[in-house]
């Protein structure tokens, strides 16, 4: 990673501590802090990737759910389902002990899926010059060097669009700087 010739402070992602980072993309303190976030970052996919084969073994057919499948769709707390049905704002229906079934019509119509069962359609991005930056634009307003700008532009997956000799950039993604220059 390249250095510069700036000095910026920011706080660890992990610990909360305040450093100074070797390079613009540092967002952890030590190499213990970036082991910790990784490891938080594997448990979280292996948990999502459980989560998601249990909601693909539940039938979208099903007109009744349990309270597990119903929490494990709709990313609701098991807690505050049953607090919503004892206070009788779901309805559901009781067929002895364990076995409370709530309507899936019902669910469907009042709360959303959890978010990372559903993909979100991107927008489409206008490449007009006037609603784009070109790269020289973006170097002076952000006080950095072209070579950042298009390591950035990577780095994120920016889309951009080249007219004769100019490379456009939608106003709309570039919308930070991430370095602070202070000299």
């Amino acid at each position: 990673m390249p250095r510069g010739n700036y000095i910026i402070q920011r706080s660890c992602e992990e610990c909360g501590k305040i450093f100074t980072p070797p390079t613009l993309v540092s967002k952890y303190c030590c190499p213990a802090c970036s082991k910790r976030a990784y490891k938080k970052r594997q448990i979280a996919k292996e948990k999502e990737a459980i989560r998601q084969a249990l909601i693909r073994r539940i039938p979208s057919s099903k007109g009744y759910l349990t309270v597990k499948e119903a929490m494990l769709i709709y990313g609701i707390s098991k807690d505050v389902l049953y607090r919503m049905i004892r206070q009788g704002l779901i309805p559901s229906y009781n067929f002895g002990q364990r076995l409370i079934r709530l309507s899936r019509q019902y669910m469907d119509e009042h709360f959303k899926t959890k978010a990372g069962s559903r993909k979100r359609k991107k927008e489409a991005l206008s490449f007009e010059p006037k609603d784009c930056y070109t790269i020289g634009e973006i170097a002076k307003k952000f006080h950095i060097n072209d070579s950042s700008v298009f390591k950035h532009i990577r780095r994120h997956s920016i889309p951009t669009r080249q007219i004769g000799n100019y490379v456009y950039v939608p106003k709309s993604e570039i919308h930070y700087c991430p370095v602070k220059v202070d000299k």
